[in-house]
């Protein structure tokens, strides 16, 4: 089945997020964009408070205004980081490459694949899977990079994600699928076979700068593992 990732802003959300059945917690600042980077402060208090019971993702911000990342990628804990390519430079791809060859050995590069790639300023999708798979990126994340511009489904049509999806797997990377989700476009992408659906805004009270409800939580924890699929728990074998 699918997992869920649930994106967390401190320590208490990251408790309501383990309480509310979250498969993996992935560390941000929502209000510096759809992958503000937390500071180091914040990411070492939700390492402490999850204690390694539950996989930890830490989103890095855009590639021009990422300096030095090993600082926020410390811990054990931390199995994933990525980086987004909005206004990327021409010469992003060496850039990146630079990037990627700073991370610990423990933690595993996730490739950023924005649907609105164009108001975003970065490579089209199907170029960032070609690249992140030839610089080793373990996993695919499909997103949207204006979160106050439509949800996922609105840029990118059902079978073109698909058709990404596929392509990822074939790489074999793990895919996981955010953008502004509901619950609606939730049911569509589930029978996709994404190994993971991220959300933040679904389960916050009012905006996704809101505060974390567990409740939501709960229920898109439920809905998301209701449906039958081969178990991937892609994090077992690091």
């Amino acid at each position: 089945m699918a997992g869920l990732l649930v994106s967390v802003r401190n320590a208490t959300e990251a408790a309501a997020a383990e309480a509310g059945g979250a498969d993996l917690i992935d560390i941000k600042e929502p209000r510096r964009g759809a992958l503000g980077a937390a500071s180091p402060t914040v990411v070492r208090s939700i390492v402490q408070q999850v204690g390694g019971r539950l996989p930890l993702s830490v989103a890095l911000g855009e590639l021009p205004d990422v300096a030095d990342p090993a600082q926020l990628l410390d811990s054990s804990s931390i199995r994933f980081a990525k980086v987004g390519l909005a206004c990327a430079p021409r010469k992003w791809r060496q850039d990146w490459r630079d990037l990627l060859s700073g991370f610990p050995a423990h933690v595993r590069a996730v490739a950023v694949a924005y649907a609105d790639y164009g108001e975003a300023g970065a490579p089209p999708f199907l170029e960032v899977l070609e690249v992140g798979a030839q610089l080793g990126c373990t996993a695919l994340l499909i997103d949207t990079f204006r979160k106050n511009r439509g949800g996922l489904l609105e840029h990118l049509k059902q079978a073109a994600l698909r058709q990404v999806i596929e392509l990822a797997r074939d790489q074999g990377m793990i895919t996981v699928v955010a953008g502004s989700l509901d619950v609606a476009s939730i049911r569509t992408v589930l029978p996709l076979e994404p190994d993971f659906i991220a959300v933040r805004g679904a389960v916050c009270q009012g905006r996704r700068d809101g505060e974390l409800d567990l409740q939501k939580v709960r229920h898109l924890a439920g809905l998301v593992g209701e449906t039958e699929r081969r178990d991937r728990r892609p994090w077992a074998t690091a």
